[in-house]
Formats: C-alpha cells, structure tokens, sequence
C-alpha cells in the first residue's frame, strides 16, 4: 500500500499534509531532534503524500514548509513554534512510530493525524513522583560510581530527587529553568554541607558532582554539536546558547553555595577518582546501569527499552573507565565511550524500532565531566588560573562526548542501510542541510543501477543529502520512479525537449 502518486492540487488534502508534517516536525524537535532528523522526517511524510518542490527549515524553535507546485503557482507555506523543549521519550518514540507507520502506508492520513494531535494531550506514562524517584536513583547511583559512602549516597539521593521536584514545580509556574537549575546548585551543595556536618570524614563534595550531573544530563550538547559540525548553525546556535545559559545557572547556584559553605566553615573539597581495578570496574558498571535505569524513567522512557537503555550506559562508562585507567586521559576514554555509544544506540535502535536518542542521551550520562566542573568552581575561588583550567578541560571533555557520539552515529548510520532486513529505517538522519528540489534522478538512478548489479540496495535517505527515506518496495515500480522525477525545467542542465520545441 502507498499513498497519492500523483501530486496532490486538492486544497484540503495539501492542509492535512502539512498539518500532519508540521505536527510531526515540531513534536521531533522540541524533544531533542537534531535538526537534520526533524527536517528529514517532515521531507519524508510531505514526499510520501505527492508533494515535490518541498522546502524545510527548521531553527532553535520554528519550523517553517513551503510548497511551490511549479513555477507559475503561489507558494503556500506554514511556519509552526516549538513549544518548551522537554525530556519525553515516549512522545519522541509515538512521533516516530506514526510517521514511519504513515510512510509505509499502514496509517491513512486523517488517522496520522488524529494520532499526532493526541500526543501532546497525552498523560505522562509515568506520574510525577515517580519521575522525580527515577532522578534521584540517578543522582545516587552517580555518587556510588565515584566511591561514595552510605551516608554520601543517600544524601545525593535526596539532593537529586528535591532538586527535580523543584524543577517541576517551577516549570508549572512558568519559571525560566535558568533559575530551576541555579536553585537546584544551591540545593546540592546544601546538602553537601549537612553531609559535612553530620560527619566531616565523609566526602561530601561527591553530592554536588552528583547533582550536576543529574542537571546537566539533559542539556542539548548533543544535539548542538550534531547540528555546528553537520552544517546547521542557526538551530546549533541556539541549543549551543541554550546549553551555556543553564550551565551558567548551575554556577550560579553552585558559587552561592560555596559562600555559604566558607561561612560556616564546612569542607566540600573534591578527592581524586578512583583508580582502576576489578572492584571499581564492576562498581562502575553496577552504577551505571542505575544511572541509566533512573534516567529512563525520568525522561519517559517506555519499559520495553528501560533494560536496553541501563545497558547502554553501564557499558558506556565502563569503557571510559577502563581506558581512563589505562591510558591516565580522561578525553580519550571518554571520546572512545562516547563513540562506542553512538555506534551502538543508533544499531539498537534500528533493531528495536525506537529512537536513537534515547540510548545515545542514556550512554552519556556517566561521561558527564561533573568532578572537573566542581573543582573548576572550586578553583575560581581559590586559584583562578587553576579554575580556568579546570572549566577548559571540562569543555574539551564535553565536546569529546558530543563529536564522539555524532561519529559513532554518522558511521552507524551509513553501514545499517546494507544489513537492514526491510521497513523504513529508525537511524537518525546525519547530514548536511538538503531540500527536495534537485539530484532525485541521480540518486534514484545511482539505487537502479546498484539493483541490476546484484549489490546491496540502499535506501534513499537524507543521511546521504538526498530527497527521502521512502520505503524500499517504491523503487520495485517504474512508473512510480518516473512520477517522483522532478519536472524537465526544474532541473539543472538540459531539459529533455529539444530547445526548438514549444512548452505548452
């Protein structure tokens, strides 16, 4: 089953498809989408409709469609806001089963969009407390990860889940999270110092490193640098600035609470990381399948992937640990990590038909460089050449993180087209920016020519620059390859009249 072949010229239809396009596009982005995924995933479904001669861009928080229908017409164009940006993986996933469902033809268009515009409307799969216990079980399994006591751990587990509690509270009030998250700073190192109070042996400065990690766990880095290094610098602009404001309102917060701290004398300085060896291999991975567990559940994430998900991350900082150790570099082991995790969430995500991000923002969570952060706000009170320092190393570590993860991806995703069984491809679409309005016949032609030569047939995919990701059964039909070439004057180069003919 497919849907119009023909391009449709029926007013009502054209509003329904980019309704449902539009629908689709801004639910993809406001859940963390990188800007090539929401762009490809909208090109795939007005495509998919008929429609050719389809213009998209996507920004921070807009997401603009035009249509030309040829030369002579007017353009008819929608532009939709993104809504707040939420951690959700459920929705993501319902926006991608309905649009993969929609291109396979399984779902008709008044359908798709019924679905679509239930989403948002949607009860959270699961409530409030539990999402708030979902961080704090986090929060606590970072502090086991770093060697922490009982009293360490419990304590971050309080701090974690309070300061997410916050977070919602002030969400519902409209609040900028600058604020939430500076707040939520001044709650860690609060507790920091309870800890330091109850027993001054303890390590207490592993609560703050664990609260941060919590409150940076779900910044935009990824996304962002996808975007800067893929060529999408409007929308990496914005994440990129999204990302420095709430990190920013951590310090804020953070810094209040170290006043606090030389006030009354308590002592939250950070202790060296735990060197390796089996022990502190296998607490690291017991604490990273926490840590992946209680981020699921707090970003929404369905159950049938919370195992897959805990893995992820469980592998992810072990990997890091081990070659930490090994190599005395934490950028490296990190990088690796992270390219490991991109490679291995995009693969699992094709497999298990669920979005790629979910595992890819899971894998990084025990890569966060919290430790390095703290001691460089540590170091802008003490010593502001070390503290500086500090911060620089944290950035290069962050940026190792997210050009490791995009990497990963960007390989995973080329190889998965040639060991895909069938269906539409769930890998994210990595590329730089395109539009549907020229190279259709070349890729099209390049796919019929791999066909008759035995090879592997490869999807056409915006991964590639190219106009689609249409299901593979399409490019059986020849008359529906002839429907998709674009019109003769539209191309470049020459057309296929002969120059002397008329054009009716």
């Amino acid at each position: 089953m497919w849907h119009d072949r023909s391009v449709p010229t029926d007013s009502t239809r054209l509003h329904a498809v980019f309704d449902l396009a539009m629908r689709i596009g801004e639910g993809l982005l406001t859940n963390g989408a990188a800007a090539s995924e929401v762009t490809a995933t909208v090109l795939r479904v007005t495509s998919s409709s008929g429609l050719r001669n389809v213009s998209v861009q996507v920004t921070f928080n807009e997401v603009t469609i035009s249509y030309l229908e040829d030369e002579s017409a007017t353009p008819f164009t929608r532009v939709r806001s993104a809504g707040e940006r939420t951690q959700d993986f459920a929705r993501l996933a319902a926006f991608e089963d309905i649009s993969h469902q929609y291109l396979s033809g399984e779902l008709p268009l008044d359908e798709a969009r019924h679905r679509a515009a239930a989403i948002p409307q949607r009860q959270p799969l699961y409530r409030l407390a539990l999402v708030v216990g979902g961080f704090a079980v986090m929060g606590g399994a970072a502090a086991l990860s770093f060697g922490a006591g009982s009293l360490v751990v419990i304590a971050a587990t309080l701090a974690a889940g309070l300061l997410i509690a916050i977070a919602e509270v002030l969400a519902r009030w409209s609040i900028p999270p600058f604020y939430s998250q500076a707040l939520g700073g001044l709650v860690a190192v609060a507790a920091a110092i309870g800890v330091s109070v109850i027993d001054p042996t303890e390590n207490s400065s592993i609560v703050v490193v664990s609260c941060l990690i919590v409150q940076l766990a779900g910044l935009s880095s990824i996304s962002a640098v996808q975007d800067a290094v893929t060529g999408w610098y409007v929308t990496a602009a914005g994440r990129m600035l999204e990302t420095l404001m709430l990190t920013i309102g951590i310090v804020v917060g953070v810094r209040a609470g170290l006043l606090i701290a030389d006030a009354v004398g308590a002592d939250i300085s950070v202790t060296a990381s735990m060197p390796l060896s089996i022990t502190t291999a296998l607490v690291v991975l017991i604490s990273g399948l926490g840590m992946g567990l209680g981020y699921g559940v707090g970003t929404q994430t369905p159950a049938r992937l919370l195992l897959a998900l805990a893995l992820v991350a469980a592998g992810s900082g072990l990997i890091s640990h081990v070659i930490t150790g090994l190599l005395q570099d934490r950028t490296v082991g990190v990088g690796a990590a992270a390219f490991t995790t991109g490679l291995v969430a995009t693969a699992l995500a094709d497999r298990v038909r669920a979005p790629a991000l979910a595992f890819v923002m899971g894998g990084v969570i025990p890569l966060v460089p919290g430790s390095r952060i703290y001691r460089g706000l540590l170091g802008l009170q003490d010593d502001l050449d070390v503290g500086i320092a500090e911060l620089l190393e944290a950035a290069q570590i962050a940026i190792a993180i997210a050009a490791g993860v995009v990497l990963g991806q960007l390989i995973s995703s080329r190889v998965m087209p040639y060991v895909r069984r069938s269906g539409i491809a769930y890998t994210p679409a990595i590329s730089s920016p395109f539009t549907t309005l020229r190279r259709r016949r070349l890729s099209l032609g390049t796919r019929k020519m791999r066909r008759r030569s035995g090879g592997p047939v490869i999807e056409p995919s915006t991964m590639t620059g190219e106009m689609t990701a249409l299901s593979p059964s399409l490019f059986d039909d020849p008359e529906l390859l002839e429907d998709l070439e674009p019109p003769a004057d539209l191309e470049d180069g020459p057309t296929r009249r002969g120059e002397d003919e008329e054009v009716p």
